[in-house]
């Protein structure tokens, strides 16, 4: 995003990579916002240094939980969601982002992961999705929202250990309702504890649909 700054009215350009979720391994799950790009010695900005150098406000910075991630025995990565709000009257967004269409794949029964985009929102409303676009010209109060995928899956869910599903959903990373339908796994959220028998029988009723 270019322009020119408010109170300065010098030019100003921010530039940089975003995190994403990175495929899970044989015997682990996928790094969750990892930036890694050229040698190493590129980084993403901090909220408090863009929005003290930038008219941005950097509404939302999170792991990107909405679009999920690649389900598996080891789960893939989170990707991120960054919203920044524009605050100048006008700027210029240019973007060109990889693996939109394309997921990146599961191995050995494990889910694919998520795509990367970037929601344009005017007024509270969407007004394009897009993943490619040069110098789009954006209006005092839009929202630039940057959403990075999900690395893909390895194994199948119903094999994830119960312990570590219950984890993930008193992270907020998936929900009660994921835990069942993906992973067979039931909880007992009041007291944040597995019920084993009702797993053992799920799990069993899973493996048995998806074999019909």
């Amino acid at each position: 995003m270019r322009q020119l700054l408010g109170e300065t009215r010098e030019p100003f350009a921010l530039v940089e990579p975003n995190p994403g979720g990175w495929g899970a391994g044989s015997d682990k799950d996928g790094e969750s916002g990892l930036v890694s790009f050229a040698d190493g010695e590129t980084y993403a900005s901090s909220v408090e240094v863009i929005e003290n150098r930038y008219p941005i406000l950097v509404e939302r910075y999170t792991f990107n939980t909405e679009d999920g991630t690649g389900h598996g025995k080891f789960r893939g990565g989170f990707g991120i969601v960054k919203d920044y709000r524009i605050l100048n009257s006008s700027a210029e967004f240019t973007t060109d982002v990889n693996r939109s269409t394309v997921l990146p794949w599961g191995v050995d029964g494990g889910q694919r992961g998520t795509a990367n985009y970037l929601l344009v929102i005017r007024d509270g409303k969407q007004l394009m999705r897009i993943r490619k676009v040069s110098s789009f010209k954006l209006m005092k109060g839009d929202v630039v929202s940057i959403r990075t995928g999900a690395g893909g899956g390895w194994g199948k869910p119903t094999e994830r250990e119960p312990g570590l599903v219950l984890l993930d959903v008193r992270n907020g990373l998936i929900s009660p309702d994921d835990a069942e339908r993906v992973y067979g796994v039931v909880l007992d959220t009041s007291r944040w504890k597995v019920d084993s028998d009702s797993t053992v029988r799920l799990r069993s009723a899973l493996s048995k649909k998806q074999q019909a």
